[in-house]
């Protein structure tokens, strides 16, 4: 009875131990599907990159290259440079315009030329599709800038040097007087007290398309207080200096006749003289000739200095650096008067009083007999 109940016994015990290794035999089976798969998955990709970078290598050797083009480049475009512009946003600027094939030739045409270091803001002329080598030669080139030049020569009013300013920037007349008046758009310092008289500044200035009356007037005047301040002129001064180198760029007709005009200045300033000088007169009546009437005199202003004593109330005139100079730093003497003898050489005699100076409006008048120069009036005994 015994070993039938051991007999059943192994027998139920193997049939578990069977079915156990069975089903472990089946999750190593599925264990193992599934780790082949996963190498199976892993080399594939390896091999799709390798055929990827071997079909890369029988690509053409051109296609790794930066692009670039060829020629100098046909037809215009204008590329513009703006100020603080990096390589990069020129290179940038000059592929959308069509001008080089790709930026990175630029930046790498630039990078190994130290001048491009040079390229200087504003409108260029271009040809399209150009050599990146032959693009950054244009850039470097003045004669590729699309600018706008004015030139205002010294002793002139502010009438004259507006008239310029509208040629210059196709605005009219009137806009450019209107832009004058708004003395805090255009940097007028307080000194001026509102006029603009004296601080345009007389020089060459170069500008880009687009230019307004405005922007010309205050680079001018910011220049006059640059070419004041290089001068050492401090702020309350500079209206009086201003007014003095006007009087002084008016006169003179020599630049060494500058600093010696700007002392008898002074000099009759000291001694509460009138200054009787014939371009204050002509600054309130303008007239024909070199010369002043004794009508033309007689006008009753506070800028006319046969009329009435010390500096008129402003400047009369744009005065260069050199009047300014002279203002800021007469040759000293004692002299009190000064004509201009000859008026094709522009010699001038100076005197410490009225008879000597009598004499040389003398040597005047004759040689204005000798040369019937034209003149409206006699030259007068002032100065």
């Amino acid at each position: 009875m015994t070993d039938l109940f051991e007999s059943e016994v192994t027998t139920t015990t193997t049939l578990d131990m069977r079915r156990l290794q069975r089903k472990q035999r089946r999750s190593t089976r599925r264990k193992w599907t599934l780790v082949a798969t996963a190498v199976a998955l892993v080399i594939f990709a390896m091999g799709a990159n390798i055929a990827y970078n071997f079909a890369k290598t029988l690509a053409p050797t051109g296609s790794t290259e930066i692009a670039d083009y060829e020629g100098a480049g046909q037809g215009v475009v204008q590329v513009v440079v703006n100020p603080g512009d990096s390589g990069a946003d020129i290179a940038t600027a000059l592929f959308e315009a069509g001008v080089i094939a790709s930026p990175q030739v630029f930046i790498v045409e630039a990078s190994t030329n130290p001048d491009a270091a040079s390229i200087v803001p504003g409108y260029y002329f271009m040809h399209k599709e150009m050599k990146a080598s032959y693009a950054l030669q244009s850039l470097l080139d003045p004669a590729n800038r699309d600018l706008r030049t004015i030139t205002v020569p010294e002793g002139l009013g502010v009438d004259a040097y507006y008239q310029r300013i509208a040629d210059l920037t196709e605005y009219s007349l009137a806009d450019v007087e209107a832009a004058a008046e708004n003395t805090a758009a255009i940097g007028l310092p307080e000194e001026a007290d509102g006029n603009i008289e004296g601080w345009l500044f007389p020089s060459t200035y170069e500008f880009n398309p687009g230019v307004t009356p405005t922007d010309v007037l205050s680079k001018m005047v910011q220049e006059t207080i640059r070419q004041l301040d290089a001068a050492g002129v401090a702020t309350e001064e500079r209206e009086r200096i201003l007014t003095i180198a006007s009087l002084v760029e008016k006169e003179a007709k020599l630049d060494v006749d500058r600093p010696m005009i700007a002392q008898v200045i002074y000099n009759r300033l000291d001694l509460d003289m009138k200054l009787e000088f014939d371009s204050t007169v002509k600054y309130v009546a303008p007239s024909e000739g070199v010369f002043t009437s004794d009508e033309d005199r007689a006008t009753d202003s506070p800028y006319n200095t046969y009329f009435y004593k010390g500096l008129p109330p402003g400047p009369i005139a744009g005065p260069g650096a050199a009047s300014i100079k002279a203002a800021v730093n007469p040759e000293e003497s004692d002299n009190l008067f000064f004509v201009t003898v000859n008026l094709l050489t522009g010699e001038t005699a100076y005197a410490k009083n009225f008879a000597d100076h009598q004499k040389n409006v003398d040597i005047l008048q004759e040689w204005v007999a000798d040369n019937k120069a034209e003149s409206s009036a006699e030259p007068s005994a002032a100065n």
